[in-house]
């Protein structure tokens, strides 16, 4: 009987798979990673960020809701999309495939990094636009703004925001903006700041800017009391606000009917287009000095830039582009009374078709006559402007006309909203500029 043999095998595999190489040696083979999920540890927490970033993402929309279910769709499909794609090709072993996969990791990151980073400026200003009070006049309309005309007073105040309780905030740009959705069209119609109206807390005359010195609510009661106009909603901003939003959307356009060097700043505008930053824009607007017996050129001055920022702020490139630098600019800097709810409604409602809008302009004019005023010492008068009537019957008929369109208007837009949609899409892509190609730097000298 012979011994067993209790000397292990050699030859046997040990359950182990072994390959032959072309020099007759056995070696191991290497176990194979997961197809979908990278190996390398620096792989697998890159794939575990793009993760955590799209987690990130989905959380601000789910906060947020400001954008609508046509763009949020593809915007999450990609997003899934990418980030499978990353994990494959860094799971590959082959080196140009691991290559195209931190490309695509890159993109997701820039992209979605990008998106939450907007996402939050739209939840700051969500937060903090409110008005720091609640005011009597400042309660919702009640109205469906993607589809009932609307008015916003907006009131510019003539104070930087480090000025805030150092002086009487006195109401300096005055102009109630109609806004249409069913046709696509805004009205501007401003008010002179030295317009003759009665205060609505005592009746008495006083000049249209110093209802600012005892509240919001007094100039927008004072205009409805004025004009029987229904001021739906209310946004006041300061110097600062007007110098960050046309710096947030990269400088505006404006016609300059002649040539002027401001006496409040160090800025010459030329005759004819100028392309403005924001400080620039600013004295464009404030310019009273250098226009003397042309009161009325002040303020159209005023919306000219009111209708630069609005064309460009609702152009699709600028909206895509400057959105969070434009939402955390009106959050910081602004104050209205419009509900969040509206506000998302609007920015949902653009950004579904990045229409265009046709923006027109109208403003009252009179003659400045000497009179007393209710807030400064009534031994005196002062200088004071009288509106002429037939101005402002015209301009209450423009708004009219803004707020109640016909149906045959209704219907044009919609056409041109099937045969335009398309368009916008694109030109959204491609960063079209609308900016006049003859406009200059206006000069600092």
């Amino acid at each position: 009987m012979e011994p067993e043999n209790t000397t292990p095998n050699n030859n046997t595999q040990e359950n182990k798979p072994v390959k032959k190489t072309g020099s007759g040696k056995k070696t191991r083979r290497k176990k194979k990673g997961s197809w979908f999920f990278p190996s390398k540890i620096y792989y697998k927490i890159l794939v575990i960020i793009m993760a955590l970033v799209a987690i990130g993402f989905l959380a601000m929309m789910t906060v947020v809701k400001a954008l609508p279910t046509s763009i949020t769709m593809p915007l999450i499909g990609v997003m899934v999309a990418l980030l499978i794609l990353g994990s494959v090709l860094l799971a590959r072993k082959h080196r140009v495939l691991r290559i195209l996969g931190l490309v695509v990791a890159i993109v997701f990151l820039g992209v979605y990094g990008m998106g939450i980073r907007y996402l939050t400026s739209t939840y700051a200003m969500f937060s903090n636009i409110a008005a720091e009070e609640t005011s009597e006049v400042s309660k919702q309309s009640g109205k469906d703004i993607t589809q009932e005309a609307f008015n916003v007073y907006i009131s510019g105040i003539d104070q930087w925001t480090v000025e805030r309780g150092y002086d009487l905030e006195r109401s300096d740009v005055n102009m109630i903006v109609t806004v249409c959705p069913q046709t696509r069209k805004i009205m501007l119609t401003s008010i002179p700041r030295d317009a003759y109206v009665p205060l609505h807390r005592t009746g008495t005359m006083d000049k249209l800017t110093h209802t600012g010195i005892y509240g919001i609510d007094e100039t927008l009661n004072t205009v409805h009391d004025w004009t029987g106009i229904d001021l739906d909603y209310y946004v006041k901003v300061n110097f600062n606000a007007c110098v960050h939003v046309v710096d947030a959307i990269g400088g505006i356009d404006v016609k300059s009917p002649k040539k002027f060097k401001s006496k409040i700043s160090r800025y010459r505008y030329k005759k004819g287009w100028n392309h403005l930053n924001g400080k620039q824009a600013l004295y464009y607007a404030r310019e009273r000095a250098a226009f003397k017996g042309e009161d009325q050129l002040r303020v159209k001055n005023q919306q000219q830039v009111v209708e630069a920022v609005l064309k460009k702020m609702l152009s699709s490139s600028t909206l895509l582009t400057s959105y969070g630098e434009i939402m955390k600019t009106l959050g910081d800097e602004m104050e209205t009374n419009m509900p969040q709810s509206d506000i998302e409604a609007l920015i949902k409602m653009q950004l579904s078709d990045l229409g265009n809008w046709d923006i027109e302009s109208q403003r009252m004019s009179g003659e400045y006559v000497m009179d007393i005023v209710a807030s400064m010492d009534p031994s005196n008068t002062y200088q004071v402007l009288k509106v002429d009537q037939k101005t402002f019957d015209e301009c209450l008929e423009g708004i009219e006309r803004t707020m109640n369109p016909t149906e045959e208007e209704i219907q044009e837009m919609i056409e041109n909203k099937k045969k335009t949609s398309l368009m916008n899409f694109i030109n959204s892509l491609r960063g079209k500029s609308e900016e006049p190609a003859e406009s200059e730097e206006a000069d600092e000298n």
